[in-house]
């Protein structure tokens, strides 16, 4: 993620207020009283700074900032007069007042200035210790709340476009004293400053797949770090200083957009989340990059050709301008006393293949009766398009990627077609030739006479389902690692790298770590699989199979009887920190917001599997004609001796990715 420009503020020269005398002293029956006053304001080097404002017009420049060439929003007002929301606080007597003002404004070149020549009041401002607080754009006044709602329906930015985007301006609190007939600033030198309060993401496509693919417009954000809608609710307090930057504490999510939990320890470590409605807008005049040619639901989706791993990138693959968003910052320590607590915020979108040939989805087992060509992975409902935990600061703005990554997983590569109690045991010959499709029974093993699938070797089978569930289960640690206590709702957690040294994707040798958790004496084990090696273990290291998994067992420490696997994909665009990785994802709050089509389900027998020692790529890898699918981490031995006439279960393997 990185910085394209800040976006700074306006700032204030000397801060005159000025009042007739003769409009006398606020009655007790509250009156209003307004005053004469002269404040000014001007944009302060417009040339090195990107400024936005609610409702306030932009035009886009492009810049080099750093060495690097970016777009660059500048203030381009053309009004005659912008209003503002006043906050004003007595200190002496605890006493506060929210009121509308407008502020006219006039150019002096390149500079923009504003007065705030009328200030309508009850207060009387002449009694007391006053300080003041200014808003510009970005909300209603409701009450003394000020009420904001961030647009999100956005639209794409290019260079010499004009555009408006909402987001509200800010000062600190000023101390103002009547001297003789004028209110001023009581350290005059320090002039006050509007400073954005939102956070700016620029939001770019790209499709990283072998196959076509269209999202939909609508996407949806969740996030307990920021939210678009929320109102300012000024319980102002003793706090109060000269310059104290305290609007952000003011700021308050609506908890409309808050999503419901029925959990308090979840809450606990992941915060209140909120949720925020975005749409990508059509603008059939502006490019965007993406694949329009041919389209005909150009206002629903955003189309975009295959990526071509093996040469140079197809055309119309990714978006070429961003889309402007503004968010608001919401304070999530406020719904959390986790010390490690951070920003955790997801992007979801809906995805779906365009190529017509791939209608057969790997999330049902009748898939696994067809053509590998026909696979496609479903993505059409909450697949992950982008997260993160850093930092945003206010006032600036971001570049985000919404990444389209999607490789065929290991567990789609076993033939699923029968599962659970419909598995079968056979010799191993008569497996290996099934499997290979020499022997055919097209009754029970329909489509494996295509010869497409073998037995999967060790490095490929035995990764997919590796887990410490006894471990946990007694409290033990794995591989002198210990575990840990979590938290009552996760058990106790452990971390472990690849079983037997590596695992094999695509005849390449790759490393990988796993993080698991577990409640003693529950059947339910919480993992997020395939990271990469974690400490550079694996130069040439990935994300794209990571994975969130839930396996159920028959019981806690069960050898025997059906595992349930659930997988979730992930892959490199989950990158919430590992401070809060596994409480976000490894409980029930988070599974049960998924469709049963974001989930890949298979059902498998606990026991021993025939294994494949023929297709060897390292002369070091382990060759195993069999190992147990259990709740057992340890790392299992290479067994090359068994009676070939004992009957084990078996799982045939494709032997190339379906896409």
């Amino acid at each position: 993620m990185a910085i394209l420009a800040s976006l700074l503020c306006l700032s204030c020269s000397e801060t005159n207020v000025d009042y007739d005398s003769n409009t006398g002293t606020t009655s007790s029956t509250g009156a209003v009283k307004t005053y004469d006053v002269d404040i000014e304001a001007s944009t302060d080097n417009p040339e090195n700074q990107a400024q936005t404002r609610a409702n306030m017009p932009f035009k886009v420049s492009e810049e080099n900032i750093n060495g690097k060439t970016v777009l660059y929003p500048k203030l381009n007002i053309t009004q005659k007069t912008m209003p503002s929301v006043v906050v004003l606080y007595n200190k002496t007597h605890n006493k506060k007042e929210v009121v509308e003002a407008n502020w006219s404004v006039t150019k002096e070149g390149s500079d923009v200035k504003f007065h705030l020549n009328q200030l309508s009041t009850t207060s009387n401002l002449a009694n007391g210790d006053w300080y003041i607080m200014a808003f510009m754009g970005g909300g209603e006044k409701k009450g003394d709340d000020l009420e904001v709602n961030t647009e999100t329906t956005i639209n794409v930015i290019e260079k010499d476009k004009e555009f408006t985007t909402s987001c509200p301006f800010a000062t600190t609190w000023r101390r103002i004293v009547k001297q003789g007939s004028k209110l001023k600033l009581y350290t005059e030198s320090k002039k006050m400053v509007f400073k954005p309060q939102g956070v700016f993401l620029v939001l770019s496509l790209e499709n990283r797949v072998g196959l076509d693919t269209k999202v939909n417009r609508e996407l949806t954000l969740e996030s307990n770090a920021f939210c678009s809608s929320g109102s300012y609710k000024f319980n102002v307090g003793s706090n109060v200083s000269d310059d104290a930057d305290l609007a952000s504490s003011y700021w308050e999510a609506n908890s409309a957009k808050a999503i419901a939990r029925g959990s308090a320890e979840y809450k606990k470590y992941n915060a209140e989340h909120y949720t925020t409605n975005i749409k990508l807008n059509y603008e059939s005049a502006k490019d965007d990059g993406s694949l329009r040619q041919g389209q005909s639901e150009l206002g629903k989706y955003i189309y975009f050709n295959n990526y071509k791993k093996s040469g140079q990138a197809a055309s119309n693959t990714k978006t070429n301008r961003g889309f402007l968003l503004c968010l608001m910052p919401v304070d999530y320590k406020k719904t959390s006393n986790y010390s490690a607590i951070v920003n955790e915020t997801l992007l979801f979108g809906k995805v779906d293949v365009t190529n017509a040939e791939r209608k057969n989805f790997t999330n049902n087992v009748s898939t696994y009766t067809t053509d590998p060509k026909t696979w496609a992975p479903d993505m059409r409902n909450r697949y992950l398009l982008a997260s993160f935990s850093d930092e945003l600061k206010k006032g600036s703005s971001y570049d985000v990627t919404l990444r389209i990554v999607r490789p065929t997983l290991p567990i789609e590569r076993l033939w699923a077609y029968r599962q659970g109690n419909a598995m079968q045991q056979k010799k191993r010959t008569e497996a290996e030739d099934i499997a290979e499709g020499t022997q055919t029974d097209n009754n029970n093993y329909p489509s494996l006479n295509s010869k497409l699938y073998r037995l999967p070797k060790y490095s490929e089978f035995i990764p997919i389902f590796n887990n410490p569930k006894l471990q946990l289960n007694q409290k033990q640690g794995l591989g002198g690692v210990p575990s840990y206590d979590i938290g009552n709702e996760y058990g106790y957690a452990i971390t472990s790298d690849s079983h037997g040294d590596y695992v094999d994707i695509n005849g390449q040798q790759r490393k990988f770590s796993n993080w698991f958790c577990t409640k003693p004496g529950y059947n339910v084990l919480y993992a997020i699989m395939y990271f990469k090696a974690f400490g550079n273990k694996d130069p040439n290291g990935t994300n794209n199979y990571k994975v969130a998994v839930r396996m159920t067992f028959p019981t806690p420490e069960a050898t025997s009887g059906e595992i349930k696997v659930e997988t979730y994909y992930l892959g490199p665009n989950y990158n919430l920190s590992m401070n809060v990785a596994g409480y976000y994802m490894c409980h029930e709050e988070f599974w049960k917001r998924l469709d049963q089509k974001d989930i890949i389900v298979r059902t498998f027998q606990l026991g021993t599997y025939w294994l494949n020692t023929k297709n060897a790529t390292n002369p070091y890898e382990k060759k195993s004609q069999y190992n147990d699918l259990s709740p057992n981490g340890i790392t299992q031995n290479e067994n090359s001796t068994r009676n070939k006439f004992i009957k084990h279960y078996f799982i045939p393997w494709l032997k190339s990715p379906a896409w």
